[in-house]
C-alpha cells in the first residue's frame, strides 16, 4: 500500500519523459491512456448492435416517479364549429366576419372548420349559427363528456330510480347523470347489465370501490363504446352526438322535423327509405348502408394466420428500448479516424473502384443540412472580471445560445455581453456562506425569436430556462442547469422532471455533478446511476463528448452532459480546451435549418435625397375636398407620400457586431489555451503554472483596458453633443425586460400574447365606470343627440380663420426630434424636413379638417407601450402604465385646436381658479403654497386644520367622452369646434407593442387620449363644475384633488369637511367618477397632542387620520416641520447620487465643469423641489441636507480633509444649498403679483415671523 501511495504522489512527468517511458501509453492526438485500474471495459465493435437493446415497455416503471404539478391546469381545448360546406359559404363566413372579426376558418372536405378564440365567443358562435339557421356541428370535448360505467351483478328487475337514490347515499361525493338499463341487441329483452353516466368532478373513479350494493355482490366496469361511428339522435350524421349538434333534425322513419322518439309512427315499416343515402329498404342507422362510415381494418384484422406467423409478425412491431433517430445516425456517421481506416477495405478490385457503403450513402444524404445551431454549455467558476475572454470566445465561435453554470453573481451586479440577450438565476445568498456561488444563465443572441421561462421552484438544483421559438419549427425548450455537489444524489430528479415538463423538445444542459461508464467517466456514482435510470423510464437520451470535461489537479473526468428529449436531429458534441476554468465549455450542434432575424443593420436617411424626392416626385396641386372621406383620402396619400420618400432615401448599413478587444489580450488568450491544452494532455505542474501565470496576465490587461476605455469615454462626454445626458439617463433608468405575465388564459410568454394579456387589460380600465345616475344619463343624452342634429350655418363657417403655413413651419420648428411616432412612422425628424410644397399640402389638409369638423380616423390610433410602475409586481398586466405613442402629424394639428380652444376658454374665463392642472404660469409649487398657507394661517390662529387628499381612480382613462361633450355644450363652446373635439374624441383605438410585436387594435370606450395636446385642458373642462363650499378650501391639479377645513372646534371641522364631501360623493356619481377609497388620506394638522379628533365619511365610509400625507410630490406632516419630507428626499438623493456614482467619483476621469453640472442639473433638483414651501423648516433638517450637498462636492472636487467646505464652495464658484433655497424663494414670491389667477391673488398677506415657520 505504502508504493502506491508513493506512486500517486510524484509528479507528472514531462513530455519528453512521457515519450520515452514504455509504462505510459499515448493516442495520435497526445492523450495519456488511464491505467488499467481506471479504464473502462473497451466497446466491442464487432457485437451486435441490437444485442444490448432491452425489449420491455419503456413506460412501465413511470407510475413509481413521484410527479410534481405545478402551476395550474392548461385550459380545455376549444373544439371547433364544423359548419357544412354549401354552396353559400362566401355569405356565410361574410357574416361571422362581420359579427366576430377575424375568424380562422379552415376548409375540411364536405365541411368548413371555425376555430373561435375563446369559449365565451365559443358559445356567441353556436346562438348566432342557430339563429341564422347555419347548419354545424361540434365535437363535444372529454372534459364535458360524462363517465360512464356499467354495473353488473343486480337483478334485471331493479328498479332505475332506486338504483340512483341508492348510489347517491352510498357515494356522496359523486354526482350522478343518469341510470339507464342495457338491453339485448338481438331480443331487445333487457339484461342485469346497468350504465350509469357520472358528472367528471374528480371523485368518479370512486364508484370502483363499491364491491357490494343492495345487499349483492357487484362488478364496476368502464363502459366499453360498441364499435363503429357515433350517429346524432338528432340529425342522425355521423361523428358527432346530438348534445352539440345544430344541423336540422331529422327523424329516422320519415325524416320529418322531429326527433325519432317523438315519431308518431310506431309499427316497423314494410319498405323504409334511409334520409341519408335515399335508398329503399333499410334506414339510416342500418350498418349495410353505403354511407354509413366503415371500420378501417387494423393490420393482421381478419386474417388467420398460422401461430408461427403470428409470432413473427408481433416481433415486427415490436417496440425497441432506448432508441432513437438521432442516436441511430450517430451509428450511421463514423468518426473520421474510422473512415479512414475503412477505406482500403471498400476499395474493389475486381472493378477498379470503391464501393459506397451505407455510411456514405447517409453523409450523402445529409449533404444540404447545415450545422447552424450551436449551443455550448460551460461551468464559470466565476465570470465576474472575465468579460475580455468570454468575448473573445463568443467572437470565435458565435454559438447561437450560450449556458453559463456557477455564475457566482450577486444581483446587484450587472453583466452584459454585447449582442446577446442575458437571463440569470442568481443563486439567493446563505448566511453561512462566506462568498456568493451557484447560479447559471443563458446568454442567446438577440436575431434569435425566444422568451424567458420563469424557473419554477426547484429543491435541489439550479436552472435558468428559455424557448426557442423558430419559424416554422416547433418550440425548443433550452435549460441551464447546475446540480451543486452537496446535494441529494437521488432526489434531484425530482427538479429534473419539473425542468422537462417546462416546454415541448427540452434541451437540459449544464454541470450535473454525476459520473458513469456509460458517458466515460471512469467510476458510477449514485446521482450518475440515477440519471441513467431516470433517463431511461422516461424515454431520454444523454449526450456527452467523447473528451474529459473537468479536470482536476489527479482526475479527469466528463460532468458536463445534455439530456434530451424527443429529437430526431442529428447532432455532434466536442469538449474545447478554451476558457479558464476547470471546466473545459462543452461545444453542441444540431443540423437544423432555421431563418433569424436581421438584427445586425442599422439605417442611414439621406435628408437631401429625402426632400428632392418630395419635390420631383410629387406633383403638388390644390387640394379638392368635398366630404371627410376626401379628408381620409388626403391624409393617405400624405402619409404614404412621406413614407415611400424615408423609404427612397434610406439604406440599410452593416451593423459590427464585434466587439473591441485589446490585440494583445487576444494573442494571450490563444497561447493560453494551447497552454491549457498542453497541460491537460501532459499533466505537468510546471504547464499548470505557466497557465496560471498567462491566467492572471489576462486579468491584468483586461482590466487596465477597461479602465483606460471607461476613461476615455467620460473625457469624451459634453453637453454640446448631449453624450453626457444620455450617459447620465442610460445609468439612472436601466431597461428592463417585460417578464411573463399572468394573463386570465394563464401566463403569457412570448412578446406577441404578453402585448395582447396587457391589451386586454387595458381595455378593461379604458372603459366606464360602473356607475349610473339615471337623471344625468337622460340629460346628457338629450343634450348630445340636440347639438347632433343642429346644422352649421355658413356664417359659422366662414367666420373660421384659416392657417396659414407660416403658423405650421413655426410649430414644426418647436418640435423635438427625439419624440417618438406614432403608428404611421412618421417621425418629426421627417417633417423637419418637408420642403414647402408639402407644408402648402398639409395646411391645406388641416384647414379642410376645420372645414368639415373633422378628424381623420387614420390618426386616432394610439400605440401604446407599457411601463412598470415603481414598486409593483412585474407579473401582473395590471401593474403597467400606459404610454401612448401618438402620430407626429396628429399632434401637429391638435396645436391648432388647442389655440382656438383656449381662446375660447381665455375670452370667457370658464376654468375655475381652483384649478391649477397644465394652466399657464401655475406649477405644483403654487397649489402647495395654498394648502400650506391655509394650515399655517389656522396655526398662528389657534385653529385645527383638517385635510382630505382624494385618490381618483384611472381620472384620465375613464373619462366619460359623451359627459363631457355635454359639459362642452354647457360652456357654449363654438358649434364648429366642438363639432371636431367629438369627432377627435370618439371612435379612438390603441394597441400595444412590445419589442418587434403589436397587439391587435382595441375600442377605447372611455376616456381621453394621453399623450395628445388637447387631453389635459379637456379633463381640467371635465371636473371645472366640481363642487364647492365656502366654509373649505378646494385644492385641485389635474386629478389631484384636496379639501381643507379649519376651526378651532373640531366638530365644526367635521361638519364642514362631511358636507362637502357628500356633495362630491354625489357629484361622483353623477359623472361615473370613481374614488378609491383605500387610498384617499386625510391629516389632522394641529399644534400640539388633540385627544379628539373628527370623524370624516365619504361613501358611507370612515376615512382614518394618518400622521402624514403625500400631496404632489411633498410629504405634509401633522405638525408641518417637515421632517419626514425631508428623510424621504435624503433617501431619494443617495439611491439618485449611487446610480450616477462612476460619473461623479474621485477617480472618474470626467471634467469637473461636468461633474459640476450633473449635480446642479439632476441630483440639486431633487433637494430643491418645493423649497419655497419648506424652506422655512428649522435649522437642524436643513442641515440634513446641506450634508448631503458637502458629500457630493467634496466628492467631485476630490477635497482632502483639511479643505473647509465654504472654502471649496468659493473656489468653484457656487453658493450654498441655504443661499440657493433663499434665491429661488425670493424669486418665487416676488412672481405671485404676476400670475392672473383670482386663487393666488386671494393669498393673505402676513409680515414673516421666524417662530411661526410661515413660508
Amino acid at each position: 500500500m505504502s508504493n502506491n501511495n508513493n506512486a500517486r504522489k510524484r509528479a507528472a512527468p514531462n513530455e519528453s519523459e512521457c515519450s520515452n517511458n514504455s509504462r505510459i501509453r499515448l493516442d495520435k492526438d497526445g492523450f495519456i491512456y488511464p491505467s488499467r485500474r481506471n479504464s473502462v471495459p473497451k466497446r466491442n465493435l464487432n457485437a451486435d448492435e441490437n444485442s444490448n437493446i432491452l425489449l420491455q415497455n419503456k413506460y412501465a416503471d413511470i407510475e413509481r416517479l413521484p410527479v410534481e404539478k405545478e402551476g395550474p391546469p392548461a385550459p380545455p381545448k376549444i373544439q371547433p364549429l364544423m359548419i357544412r360546406n354549401n354552396n353559400n359559404y362566401k355569405e356565410m363566413l361574410k357574416n361571422l366576419n362581420n359579427k366576430f372579426g377575424k375568424v380562422n376558418a379552415v376548409l375540411a372536405n364536405e365541411y368548413i372548420k371555425v376555430y373561435p378564440e375563446t369559449a365565451e365567443e365559443h358559445r356567441d358562435m353556436q346562438k348566432f349559427c342557430r339563429e341564422e339557421k347555419i347548419e354545424f356541428y361540434v365535437i363535444r370535448p372529454l372534459s364535458e363528456r360524462p363517465f360512464k360505467v356499467v354495473m353488473k351483478g343486480l337483478h334485471r328487475d331493479t328498479d332505475i330510480e332506486e338504483i340512483k337514490s341508492e348510489l347517491a347515499i352510498a357515494l356522496p361525493e359523486i354526482e350522478i347523470l343518469k341510470v339507464g338499463q342495457l338491453k339485448n341487441v338481438r331480443t331487445k329483452s333487457p339484461m342485469d347489465i346497468f350504465m350509469i353516466e357520472l358528472k367528471k368532478n374528480g371523485h368518479e373513479n370512486k364508484i370502483f370501490e363499491l364491491t357490494h350494493f343492495m345487499f349483492l355482490k357487484i362488478k364496476i366496469q368502464n363502459y366499453r363504446k360498441p364499435p363503429g361511428a357515433t350517429q346524432c339522435w338528432n340529425c342522425n350524421m355521423f361523428n358527432h352526438s346530438s348534445a352539440n349538434c345544430g344541423f336540422q333534425t331529422r327523424c329516422l322513419k320519415c325524416g320529418e322535423d322531429h326527433r325519432t322518439n317523438q315519431c308518431p309512427i310506431t309499427t316497423p315499416q314494410e319498405n323504409p327509405k334511409c334520409i341519408n343515402c335515399g335508398a329503399t329498404g333499410h334506414i339510416a342507422s342500418w350498418r349495410g348502408c353505403p354511407l354509413f362510415p366503415k371500420i378501417k381494418p387494423t393490420k393482421g384484422q381478419g386474417v388467420n394466420y398460422p401461430k408461427a406467423q403470428r409470432e413473427f409478425l408481433a416481433s415486427q412491431y415490436r417496440r425497441q428500448e432506448n432508441i432513437s433517430y438521432s442516436m441511430q445516425t450517430q451509428k450511421l456517421i463514423p468518426r473520421q479516424v474510422e473512415l479512414n481506416s475503412r477505406q482500403e477495405s471498400e476499395f474493389n478490385p475486381q472493378t477498379g473502384s470503391r464501393e459506397i457503403g451505407h455510411e456514405k450513402e447517409f453523409l450523402g444524404f445529409l449533404e444540404g443540412v447545415k450545422v447552424i445551431l450551436t449551443l455550448v454549455f460551460w461551468n464559470a467558476n466565476g465570470v465576474r472580471n472575465r468579460s475580455a475572454d468570454i468575448r473573445n470566445f463568443l467572437e470565435e465561435h458565435s454559438p447561437d445560445i450560450f449556458l453559463i453554470q456557477e455564475t457566482k453573481l450577486r444581483p446587484e451586479i450587472n453583466f452584459s455581453i454585447p449582442n446577446y440577450d442575458v437571463y440569470r438565476t442568481d443563486r439567493p445568498k446563505r448566511n453561512n456562506a462566506p462568498t456568493q456561488g451557484g447560479g447559471t444563465g443563458i446568454l442567446i443572441k438577440k436575431s434569435l425569436p425566444h422568451h424567458h421561462i420563469p424557473t419554477p421552484q426547484l429543491h435541489f438544483v439550479e436552472a435558468t430556462s428559455i424557448s426557442l421559438n423558430l419559424t416554422n419549427k416547433e418550440p425548443f425548450t433550452v435549460t441551464s442547469i447546475y446540480i451543486p455537489p452537496d446535494t441529494d444524489p437521488t432526489l434531484y430528479t425530482l427538479d429534473l422532471e419539473t425542468l422537462i415538463q417546462l416546454g415541448p423538445n427540452p434541451i437540459i444542459c449544464g454541470d450535473f455533478n454525476a459520473q458513469h461508464q456509460n458517458w466515460g467517466s471512469p467510476i458510477n456514482t449514485t446521482r450518475g446511476k440515477e440519471l441513467v435510470r431516470f433517463t431511461q423510464v422516461l424515454g431520454m437520451e444523454i449526450l456527452a463528448p467523447p473528451s474529459p470535461t473537468r479536470f482536476g489537479f489527479n482526475s479527469a473526468t466528463i460532468l458536463d452532459l445534455a439530456v434530451i428529449k424527443d429529437f430526431i436531429l442529428p447532432f455532434s458534441i466536442i469538449s474545447l480546451p478554451e476558457l479558464y476554468s476547470d471546466h473545459n465549455p462543452v461545444k453542441l450542434t444540431f443540423q437544423l435549418k432555421f431563418t433569424t432575424l436581421h438584427n445586425s443593420v442599422t439605417t442611414h436617411t439621406d435628408w437631401t435625397k429625402f426632400q428632392n424626392y418630395l419635390k420631383n416626385q410629387i406633383d403638388y396641386r390644390p387640394l379638392k375636398i368635398n366630404s371627410n372621406t376626401d379628408i381620409e383620402i388626403a391624409v393617405e396619400k400624405f402619409t404614404k407620400n412621406l413614407q415611400n420618400a424615408h423609404r427612397f432615401a434610406t439604406k440599410m448599413v452593416k451593423k459590427s457586431t464585434a466587439t473591441f478587444i485589446h490585440a494583445n489580450i487576444k494573442d494571450l488568450i490563444k497561447t493560453r489555451n494551447k497552454t491549457k491544452k498542453a497541460w491537460q494532455t501532459l499533466r505537468n505542474p510546471l504547464i499548470k503554472t505557466e497557465l496560471n501565470r498567462i491566467e492572471k496576465l489576462i486579468k491584468k490587461l483586461d482590466k487596465n483596458s477597461r479602465q483606460k476605455d471607461q476613461t476615455e469615454e467620460l473625457e469624451a462626454l459634453n453637453t454640446e453633443d448631449g453624450t453626457l445626458w444620455r450617459k447620465a439617463k442610460i445609468m439612472r433608468k436601466k431597461a428592463q425586460k417585460i417578464p411573463a405575465l399572468l394573463g386570465e388564459n394563464g401566463f403569457a410568454y412570448s412578446d406577441s400574447i404578453k402585448a395582447e394579456t396587457i391589451a386586454l387589460s387595458l381595455e378593461k380600465q379604458f372603459s366606464l365606470n360602473d356607475l349610473s345616475h339615471r337623471e344625468t344619463e337622460n340629460e346628457v343624452k338629450k343634450s348630445t343627440e340636440n347639438f347632433s342634429t343642429l346644422p352649421l350655418t355658413n356664417n359659422q363657417i366662414d367666420n373660421l380663420k384659416c392657417i396659414q403655413p407660416s403658423e405650421v413651419i413655426k410649430v414644426i420648428k418647436n418640435l423635438n426630434i427625439k419624440k417618438a411616432c406614432g403608428l404611421d412612422c412618421i417621425t418629426n425628424k421627417m417633417l423637419k424636413n418637408l420642403p414647402c410644397t408639402m407644408i402648402f399640402e398639409f395646411t391645406e389638409i388641416i384647414n379642410n379638417i376645420f372645414k368639415f369638423n373633422y378628424f381623420p380616423k387614420a390618426w386616432k390610433t394610439a400605440v401604446v407601450v407599457p411601463i412598470l410602475k415603481p414598486g409593483k409586481d412585474p407579473t401582473q398586466p395590471e401593474n403597467y402604465r400606459p404610454i401612448s405613442l401618438l402620430s407626429t402629424l396628429s399632434k401637429l394639428t391638435e396645436n391648432f385646436i388647442l389655440d382656438k380652444l383656449n381662446e375660447h376658454l381665455a375670452e370667457n374665463k370658464i376654468l375655475c381658479p381652483e384649478q391649477f392642472g397644465f394652466r399657464k404660469s401655475l406649477t405644483t409649487t403654487h397649489q402647495l403654497l395654498r394648502v400650506v398657507e391655509y394650515i399655517a394661517s389656522g396655526f398662528e390662529k389657534g385653529e385645527c386644520t383638517g385635510a382630505v387628499f382624494l385618490d381618483v381612480q384611472k381620472a384620465f382613462d375613464r373619462v366619460w367622452i359623451q359627459g363631457l361633450i355635454h359639459k362642452l355644450i354647457r360652456y357654449k363652446t363654438p358649434p364648429h369646434l366642438l363639432q371636431l373635439l367629438k369627432s377627435y374624441l370618439e371612435e379612438r383605438k390603441f394597441a400595444v407593442k412590445i419589442g418587434n410585436s403589436i397587439s391587435e387594435a382595441k375600442i377605447m370606450r372611455a376616456g381621453i387620449p394621453q399623450g395628445g395636446k388637447i387631453s389635459p385642458v379637456l379633463y381640467s373642462l371635465y371636473v371645472n363644475d366640481i363642487p364647492k363650499t365656502h366654509k373649505t378650501l378646494l385644492g385641485m391639479y389635474a386629478d389631484d384633488t384636496a379639501i381643507l377645513a379649519k376651526n378651532k372646534n373640531h366638530k365644526y371641522t367635521a361638519a364642514a369637511l362631511n358636507q362637502h364631501l357628500a356633495k362630491l360623493d354625489d357629484w361622483f356619481l353623477k359623472w361615473k367618477i370613481a374614488l378609491n377609497v383605500n387610498k384617499t388620506e386625510a391629516v389632522y394638522f394641529a399644534k400640539g397632542r388633540r385627544k379628539y379628533k373628527p370623524i370624516v365619511k365619504i361613501k358611507n365610509q370612515t376615512i382614518t387620520w394618518s400622521q402624514q400625507a403625500k400631496y404632489l410630490g411633498v410629504i405634509l406632516d401633522e405638525k408641518l416641520t417637515w421632517k419626514n419630507h425631508i428623510t424621504t428626499i435624503k433617501t431619494k438623493f443617495r439611491a439618485a447620487s449611487r446610480k450616477l456614482f462612476p460619473l461623479i467619483a474621485r477617480d472618474s476621469e470626467m471634467n469637473r465643469k461636468y461633474k459640476l453640472l450633473v449635480y446642479t442639473a439632476i441630483l440639486r433638483p431633487i433637494i430643491t423641489y418645493g423649497c419655497p414651501i419648506w424652506g422655512a423648516a428649522a435649522n437642524s433638517n436643513i442641515r440634513m441636507l446641506e450634508i448631503l450637498e458637502n458629500n457630493i462636492i467634496r466628492l467631485i472636487c476630490k477635497a482632502g480633509w483639511y479643505m473647509r467646505n465654504e472654502d471649496i464652495r468659493n473656489a468653484i464658484k457656487l453658493i450654498s444649498l441655504k443661499e440657493f433655497i433663499k434665491k429661488i424663494s425670493a424669486k418665487f414670491y416676488h412672481n405671485l403679483d404676476n400670475i392672473d389667477n383670482e386663487a393666488i391673488q386671494q393669498l393673505e398677506n402676513y409680515s414673516p415671523d421666524p417662530k411661526s415657520k410661515r413660508p
